[in-house]
C-alpha cells in the first residue's frame, strides 16, 4: 500500500476536486492510504473543500494544512466552486484556515519509516519548495533537503511540457492551424509559471526520483457523466457543475493522481530517463539522459478508453460517508 502526500491548489480547475476524489477511491480500494492533503495558495477556501470532500468519503481525520502567504491565486475566477463548497457542506475550515503546509510535512514525515511515502504535487509548487528550504525543527533534526530524502521515495508532479506523442499532438494541433512545434512552445503550464522560482528549486533539488506529467497529457475531457451517475450533494459533482456547467474538464490533476498510485498502470507509459529543468520564464527543457533521475508521462492507450476508465472511477461512490 503507498503512503501518500497530496499538494493542491484546489479552486482555479475543479480537476483538483475529481484527482482527490479519485485517491479517495483507490484508497477505499486498499492502493493507498492517504497521509496528509496541503492546499498551496491563499485561497480561503481550499483547504475546506478539501476538508469536504475528505469527509464525503469517510475519512475526516486527515491531515489538512494550506499555504499562509497572502494574495496568491485569490482572484474570483480561482472560486468558482471552492467557495460554494466550504460555505455549504460539512467541513472543518469555515471560519479559520489549517496549519501551515511545510509544518504539516515535516511533522508526518518524520513520523514515518524511511523510503515509505510518495508526493503527488498537482499545483504550483510552492508548499514543496518551502518544505526544501526548511530548516530543522521540533519534528526533526533534519533539513528539509534531507528530510524528504530520508523519507520519500518518489515525488510526481502534474508540471511542465513535455514532447509530444502523434495521437496526442494530432488532438492538441486541431483545428489551430499551427505546426506541434508552434504549439508546445506556446504552451505554458500553469502550475509552473505560477511560481517559477519554486519550479525551478524543485527541478533542480528535490533530492528523489521526479515523475511529470506535462500540459499536453492531461488534454482529455473527462468528468462529463458525474451529473449523471452521482448525488447532487456530491462535492466533485457540485464542482463540475459550478466550473463546467457538466460539460466535464481536462484531465491534468486526474492523470496524474492515477499514474501515481496504480502500479504498473497500463494507461501511460514512461519516457527514457532524463532531466528536467524549467528556465526564468518557466518553459520546459527536458534533456534525455540515461543517467537522469526525472522522467514524463505519457498516455498509452486510446483516448476513448483513458475517457472510459477514468469516467468509471470517478462514479464510483465511497465505501463509507
Amino acid at each position: 500500500m503507498k503512503h501518500i502526500l497530496l499538494d493542491t491548489d484546489m479552486g482555479p480547475d475543479c480537476d483538483d476536486a475529481a484527482a482527490l476524489a479519485l485517491l479517495h477511491v483507490f484508497a477505499d480500494q486498499g492502493l493507498c492510504r492517504i497521509l496528509g492533503v496541503a492546499h498551496c495558495t491563499s485561497n480561503p477556501y481550499g483547504a475546506g473543500t478539501i476538508d469536504a470532500i475528505n469527509r464525503y468519503y469517510g475519512r475526516p481525520e486527515i491531515a489538512v494544512s494550506t499555504y499562509h502567504g497572502k494574495g496568491f491565486l485569490t482572484e474570483e475566477c480561482h472560486m468558482i466552486y471552492n467557495r460554494y463548497i466550504t460555505t455549504h457542506l460539512p467541513n472543518r475550515y469555515r471560519e479559520a484556515q489549517p496549519e501551515e503546509a511545510v509544518a504539516m510535512y515535516r511533522r508526518i514525515l518524520a513520523g514515518q519509516e524511511d523510503k515509505s511515502v510518495e508526493c503527488i504535487a498537482i499545483g504550483p509548487l510552492n508548499n514543496l519548495s518551502a518544505l526544501l528550504n526548511s530548516r530543522a525543527d521540533e519534528y526533526s533534526d533534519l533539513d528539509g533537503v534531507s528530510l524528504v530524502k530520508r523519507k520519500v521515495i518518489r515525488l510526481t508532479a502534474m508540471a511542465g511540457v513535455y514532447p509530444i506523442t502523434t495521437e496526442m499532438a494530432e488532438l492538441v494541433k486541431k483545428d489551430s492551424g499551427k505546426s506541434i512545434e508552434e504549439i508546445i512552445e506556446e504552451i505554458e503550464d500553469f502550475n509552473v509559471v505560477c511560481d517559477v522560482g519554486a519550479a525551478r528549486n524543485i527541478a533542480e533539488n528535490w533530492p528523489t526520483p521526479k515523475i511529470y506529467l506535462g500540459g499536453e497529457a492531461g488534454l482529455l475531457v473527462t468528468g462529463s457523466t458525474l451529473s449523471a451517475f452521482l448525488p447532487e450533494d456530491h462535492p466533485v459533482r457540485i464542482a463540475y457543475q459550478l466550473y463546467t456547467n457538466n460539460k466535464g474538464r481536462f484531465s491534468w490533476d486526474v492523470f496524474t493522481v492515477d499514474f501515481a498510485v496504480i502500479p504498473d498502470n497500463p494507461r501511460y507509459r514512461l519516457s527514457p530517463a532524463g532531466t528536467v529543468r524549467f528556465d526564468e520564464k518557466g518553459r520546459t527543457i527536458w534533456t534525455p539522459d540515461e543517467n537522469g533521475a526525472d522522467h514524463f508521462v505519457e498516455l498509452a492507450q486510446p483516448k476513448e478508453k483513458m475517457i472510459e476508465d477514468i469516467d468509471r472511477l470517478l462514479v464510483t461512490m465511497p465505501k463509507k460517508g
